[in-house]
């Protein structure tokens, strides 16, 4: 069985799925990446990515190759609250 999730990770989490809503549509990694720095939610690209994924694997997001650059884009709406109580229950 899998450990469960982390606050800090369920946080970050919900705060890129804020921005993801902000941003109305699709955004590349490397585009997110800046918004992301710049407000302190993540340091790292692979911190990033693996936020993404947990959103990804939790049915909230999902990405597409264009380019050769990931761009991702939500699938399911939610509300704080819901992704927040989503990622925890797993």
């Amino acid at each position: 069985m899998p450990r469960p999730r982390s606050p800090q990770v369920i946080e970050r989490a919900v705060k890129v799925y804020k921005i993801l809503e902000e941003q109305g549509g699709r955004i590349t990694t490397p585009e997110l990446l800046k918004i992301v720095l710049s407000k302190g939610i993540a340091n790292s690209y692979s911190l990033l990515h693996h936020t993404l994924m947990v959103l990804e694997n939790a049915g909230f997001v999902k990405h597409e190759r264009v380019k050769g650059k990931a761009e991702w884009y939500i699938t399911k709406k939610a509300a704080e609250d819901e992704v927040r109580v989503a990622l925890s229950s797993r």
